[in-house]
């Protein structure tokens, strides 16, 4: 028996490997559950969407690995981290042909953009880049864009696959540039009333110009409406600035408003 607790457990073989910053769950998964709603989930968007969770899972192995969690960390855990990140590496490399192979031909080239956006992420990550706002969005980006071939692998036409990403990626780029703003704000010496104009303002602005393209663009009423939960919750944090302590509630916050983007767009693409 004593023997036997000296095995590493499944917890300890992945701890410290998964993602630590949990909002790319919610740009990851909300776009994706979406997708398979509106497509069916056929078996190559299935295929599809284990690659880009493979693509995610191999994230933070990849950032030990290139030395971003401290010499000590790469030290002890780049063993586990080398062969997780060859694991899912293997794997979504597998899933993603099968996913291409299956796919309809006219949806193939869509294929391009979660692998140009995720090779920009990686470049970003090799420099250090990546915990910048423009880093974090992009990221975001990268994430949701995984959505457009897995909805079009069941037919819907591109013009809706890619207004399923746009929304997403509009509200994950609010919610970005929201909590960055409701951290600046907490710093010594932050100049809390500009901050909190600008970041309203800029929000603010994206968003209405976002709704006036939708409507003049002749989008069904729950697609524009998709557009507001995420976004209404960044403009109420970068008017409020609330505590950054309250950083756990305000993820789940706007984790709910996500999953209200997902049934408005669910059923306004179906």
């Amino acid at each position: 028996m004593a023997s036997l607790s000296t095995h590493p457990t499944p917890v300890s073989l992945l701890q410290g490997l998964l993602p630590r910053e949990h909002g790319v769950w919610f740009q990851l998964g909300l776009p994706l559950a979406t997708a398979l709603f509106v497509s069916g989930a056929p078996a190559s968007a299935l295929w599809l969407s284990g690659a880009a969770l493979a693509c995610l899972l191999a994230h933070e192995p990849l950032l030990l690995l290139l030395g971003h969690r401290g010499a000590r960390r790469g030290e002890r855990d780049g063993a586990r981290a080398r062969g997780w990140g060859l694991l899912m590496g293997a794997l979504g490399a597998l899933a993603f042909v099968l996913g291409a192979l299956a796919l309809p031909p006219e949806a193939r080239p869509f294929l391009a953009l979660p692998i140009i956006l995720g090779g920009e992420v990686l470049l970003l990550a090799w420099s250090r880049q990546e915990r910048t706002l423009s880093g974090e969005v992009l990221a975001a980006l990268a994430l949701s864009a995984w959505a457009v071939p897995v909805a079009m692998a069941g037919g819907l036409p591109a013009p809706g696959a890619l207004t399923l990403w746009g929304t997403y990626g509009l509200s994950f780029g609010l919610a970005t540039l929201a909590v960055r703003t409701v951290i600046a704000s907490h710093r010594p010496h932050a100049h809390r009333e500009r901050l909190r104009c600008t970041g309203a303002a800029l929000v603010a602005a994206l968003l209405c110009t976002a709704v006036l393209w939708a409507l003049v663009s002749g989008l069904p009423l729950l697609r524009v409406l998709a557009l507001l939960p995420v976004s209404l919750v960044a403009l109420g944090l970068c008017v409020a600035l609330p505590s950054p302590r309250k950083l756990h509630s305000i993820g789940w916050t706007l984790g709910v408003a996500g999953t209200l983007t997902l049934v408005l767009l669910g059923v306004g693409l179906s």
